[in-house]
């Protein structure tokens, strides 16, 4: 996906859980919103496109991959 596309799929999420190393960070637009210059860096590879993967799940948008993300993310405990 583009930049354009991926701030498009990211406007639509209401929630975010992104992998960044060894953390997770949790967005939520109701109490910490994430920016669109935190959409570039998280989402956004250095060449302009989608970084991957990605879980798109309703309003909730995953980046990164591990077994304990996409738990919390299909409903179990974090």
């Amino acid at each position: 996906m583009t930049r354009e596309e991926t701030v498009d799929l990211a406007r639509k999420a209401r929630r975010f859980l992104i992998k960044l190393g060894q953390d997770t960070l949790r967005f939520d637009a109701a109490t910490n919103p994430i920016t669109e210059a935190e959409v570039h860096a998280y989402l956004v590879h250095d060449d302009g496109f989608l970084r991957v993967p990605v879980l798109v799940m309703g309003d909730l948008l995953v980046r990164g991959y591990t077994e304990e993300l996409y738990r919390e993310a299909l409903g179990g405990k974090p």
